[in-house]
């Protein structure tokens, strides 16, 4: 049997690797130049400072996506997202009477919404149907397990900030993002 020369299946993946790198680096240079720009406009015009997390957290997020695997980037999605939810409502919401009670039950849904969409994408393997395509959203043998927790976080959250007001959601805020960051330990371990 003759020997196969691997050598041009090497500089092939040489090539496609060496344009995975390009492509990165030009995101990388790109939201960079974006968080400049953005942080520019919002010192020059003196925005308010909540307006400066948003992009600049969906941009962290974009290049998080392409770093880490799909469930960690679905797990950072949840807790900003969560963390943005009970910010609003402890900011906007607290105390004005009328749009508190609503907007609890909002957030409340949108909880049980995403705890019942993680559900039904475990029981289908991560991939969502759309027609005839399939798009593979969280890897098949993610770890569910950590969004669900997530989910359970945010209840108890949303449960504490009803009870015990703004101080109870701002430190669970906190408690989300540790939580949040010793995920991001786990799976830098697991990229290594």
């Amino acid at each position: 049997m003759p020997k196969r020369d691997l050598s041009e299946l090497r500089t092939k993946r040489k090539e496609e690797q060496r344009r995975a790198d390009d492509r990165f680096t030009w995101r990388v240079l790109g939201v960079m130049l974006f968080l400049g720009l953005w942080t520019f406009f919002l010192y020059r015009f003196n925005w308010p400072v909540y307006l400066y997390a948003l992009p600049s957290g969906g941009a962290v997020l974009y290049l998080l996506a392409y770093i880490y695997p799909k469930d960690f980037t679905a797990l950072a999605a949840l807790v900003s997202g969560g963390a943005a939810g009970l910010w609003l409502l402890t900011v906007l919401y607290s105390g004005s009477g009328r749009w508190e009670t609503p907007a609890h039950i909002l957030f409340a849904a949108a909880i049980a919404g995403a705890a019942l969409l993680l559900w039904a994408l475990r029981k289908k393997g991560g991939a969502v149907t759309v027609g005839n395509k399939t798009f593979g959203v969280i890897p098949r043998k993610g770890r569910y397990i950590f969004l669900f927790i997530a989910c359970g976080a945010l209840a108890v959250s949303l449960i504490a900030a009803i009870l015990f007001g703004r101080s109870a959601a701002l430190y669970a805020m906190i408690a989300m993002f540790c939580y949040l960051f010793i995920a991001a330990v786990y799976y830098t371990v697991k990229l290594i």
